[in-house]
């Protein structure tokens, strides 16, 4: 694919002049500005608001569960106390739990102060979108797609809530942004020519990738598989030899192993066993495989079983794990019913809560996303992408809608691979407009 300049013209060959380039960030810089401080202040607003309405109805979280466990873990971190909850050492990585100890640390017990803090780093998804953005295609797709996950209304109030999602979307698009530049190594006119980039260059992209997918594992532990997939992007798009191909893959899996080995090895004094995600995967998989399953999340089984009374922390991931296989083979029908129903709520325009709530707020939630899987669909009949672009804007949603059509389905586990399915809605909202006008 040649070259793309910013009107949207082809060049044959080369980067555009230095002068130019200058101009056309001139331009889009006091744009880009603009839009990142509206962002925030949108965040901003929203933090107060939520917390607002939380206080009122005498609860200090608008999720509590996921959020009150974070929060306690977090406060374990900021006094020095063993990382444990529920009588469990593994049950969360510990990725987002240190991001809001460090909030405690500076701040105090303020959750309205660790709402501002995701704020800022909603944001730093916002600008994250728009260098995805600018890298596969150009400044103004980077900016339509910055602009759409910085005013629609569930990623501006998913940002301040007490979840892990903000912070694992901020790790994975920076994780993607490192992947692609690490494919398009010997990539032609957008990167070094073959043979031009240094050992030593190949060799840190190579390790800042890998442990970069490592940290945002230890922030959702479902980005797992990203790594295997990433291997298999190396061995089919990097244009270098097979034998450098296979260092490379090598490379990616040592450093993200290195990144994820202290938690391991902490998990192994605690429970005699290495872990490096958690042990919670295997009520999670029972939680959207078993006899009453609806798609749904309902952990109140783990309640009522009270397994932990007479197992140890792995032997109740083991044992839910195995019952979750044991449901599978013996119903597969319900298997893939189950599946269907999950990926439904998992593509669902609008979240569970907010079918009962002001309908407005459910109507802009449908406009959004129609809009988004409209332009989307126009961006991949453009084909004004490369096949490691389309990986990196498209592969996250495949990965987590196979990976929820497993355990359960919901709005929620959806949002953070909008961000970079953003930006090829933003090529096909340009490819669309552009030949209207022709």
């Amino acid at each position: 694919m040649s070259a793309r300049t910013e009107s949207g013209a082809t060049e044959s060959s080369g980067a555009a002049p230095v002068t130019d380039e200058l101009e056309i960030a001139a331009q889009w810089k006091p744009l880009f500005l603009l839009l990142m401080a509206a962002a925030l202040m949108l965040r901003v607003v929203m933090a107060f608001v939520v917390e607002r309405h939380v206080q009122s109805a005498g609860r200090p979280f608008l999720i509590e569960g996921d959020a009150n466990g974070y929060w306690e873990l977090a406060e374990k971190i900021a006094t020095g106390q063993d990382y444990a909850i529920y009588g469990r050492h593994v049950l969360r990585v510990p990725g987002f739990p240190l991001l809001l100890a460090a909030s405690i640390k500076l701040f105090g017990n303020s959750v309205l102060a660790a709402r501002l803090l995701l704020a800022v780093v909603g944001t730093g998804c916002c600008c994250l979108t728009y260098c995805l953005g600018r890298q596969v295609h150009t400044r103004r797709v980077g900016f339509w797609a910055a602009l759409y996950v910085a005013i629609c209304p569930l990623h501006v109030g998913n940002s301040v809530l007490i979840l892990s999602e903000t912070l694992f979307t901020f790790w994975m698009l920076v994780s993607l942004l490192s992947l692609l530049w690490l494919l398009r190594l010997g990539g032609g006119a957008r990167e070094d020519a073959p043979g031009r980039t240094c050992s030593w260059r190949v060799f840190c992209r190579v390790l800042v990738t890998g442990a970069l997918i490592g940290v945002t594992v230890l922030t959702r532990p479902g980005f797992l598989p990203w790594l295997i997939i990433s291997c298999a992007a190396v061995l089919i798009l990097l244009k270098r030899s097979l034998a450098q191909r296979a260092a490379v893959c090598t490379g990616l899996a040592l450093a993200c192993f290195l990144v994820l080995l202290p938690w391991a090895a902490r998990n192994a004094t605690v429970t005699g066993h290495w872990v490096f995600t958690s042990l919670w995967s295997g009520p999670s998989l029972y939680d959207g495989l078993n006899p009453q399953a609806t798609g749904a999340s309902n952990m109140q089984f783990f309640e009522d079983d009270n397994v932990m009374a007479r197992m140890s922390e792995f032997e109740m991931n083991q044992h839910y794990t195995q019952e979750s296989i044991a449901f599978a083979r013996s119903n597969p029908g319900r298997v893939v019913s189950l599946a269907v129903t999950k990926a439904a709520a998992f593509l669902s325009p609008v979240p569970n809560f907010a079918k009962t709530e002001v309908w407005v707020f459910s109507v802009v939630c449908v406009v959004c996303w129609l809009l988004l899987t409209f332009s989307t669909v126009g961006g991949l009949a453009s084909r004004q992408w490369e096949c490691s672009d389309l990986l990196v804007l498209v592969g996250p949603l495949v990965l987590f809608l196979l990976v929820h059509m497993v355990f359960v389905g919901s709005v929620r586990y959806r949002l953070p691979v909008e961000f970079p399915l953003s930006v090829l809605g933003a090529i096909g909202w340009r490819h669309i407009v552009l030949c209207k006008r022709d």
